[in-house]
């Protein structure tokens, strides 16, 4: 096995209709369009990317959390996508050189900000959250606004500054006002940021050969997400079908030997 870069944010939440208004107009809630989504990047001047990730219009925040005492979030949209807000991860990728270690290095660095979103959430598994204003301002949050976030059991306002890495707090910090230049409202006051989303993608590979096998274990085939090979539902399927295909060429070829 061997570390691998993956990403470090919060959840972003919207009211649906701003994202709408900002990326159709005067056609926002028209029935054909439905709700709308947005893919968004900045370049900072600390050398990091802020990006967005798993966009789910018309979704919600979910607990993603898989071992007690650690809280982190992932989001989903319904078939229907016809909830309030709107979410998105707004993460900055990071690599091996940030958590220096060995193959598993990253998945306890990714437990070390699990286990502070889990004590800034209050200990009972609610979500650290801070409005982007305040956020912005670098000043904690004492109450929510306008916008109701969509994470259950649910979001308790405090100041995410130290909720992550320094990096990536100014990175973020410096992303929101410029992406606000591209989607109006996206760094509007009372939009609300629910932390932690740590788990983009696995922080480590298991390596493979050309044939798709494990480079120390013949007939293992790592294959999908969490073995390194993926960022998402359809680059895991196209790595699963070509793994598939793979499986099914040394078969034949075994066969073809043998015959």
């Amino acid at each position: 096995m061997e570390a691998k870069p993956f990403s470090l944010g919060f959840r972003i939440e919207h009211p649906q209709g701003v994202i709408d208004r900002a990326r159709f107009g005067t056609f926002a809630g028209h029935e054909r369009l439905g709700a709308a989504d947005y893919k968004v990047v900045h370049h900072c001047s600390n050398g990091g990317s802020v990006y967005s990730f798993c966009m789910c219009p018309g979704g919600t925040v979910v607990a993603a959390t898989s071992e007690s005492g650690r809280v982190f979030t992932n989001g989903i949209s319904q078939y229907s996508r016809a909830e309030r807000n709107a979410n998105a991860g707004i993460v900055v990728g990071i690599t091996p050189e940030d958590y220096l270690g060995g193959p598993l290095a990253g998945i306890d660095f990714q437990r070390i900000w699990e286990e502070r979103a889990f004590e800034l959430g209050g200990g009972d598994y609610c979500a650290p959250g801070q409005l982007v204003g305040d956020f912005i301002a670098g000043r904690a949050s004492t109450s929510l606004g306008s916008v109701v976030p969509s994470y259950k059991p649910g979001v308790k306002p405090t100041d995410l500054s130290t909720a992550l890495p320094d990096y990536v707090i100014e990175a973020i910090r410096e992303g929101l006002p410029e992406i606000d230049k591209k989607i109006k409202g996206f760094a509007m006051h009372d939009v609300v940021l629910t932390g932690v989303e740590t788990r983009t993608s696995s922080s480590l590979r298991v390596r493979r050969k050309d044939d798709y096998q494990s480079v120390n274990v013949d007939g293992l085939y790592p294959a999908g997400e969490g073995v390194g090979y993926a960022g998402g539902i359809y680059s895991a399927a196209i790595d699963g079908i070509e793994v598939a295909e793979a499986v099914e060429l040394n078969m034949m070829s075994q066969q073809a030997a043998t015959a």
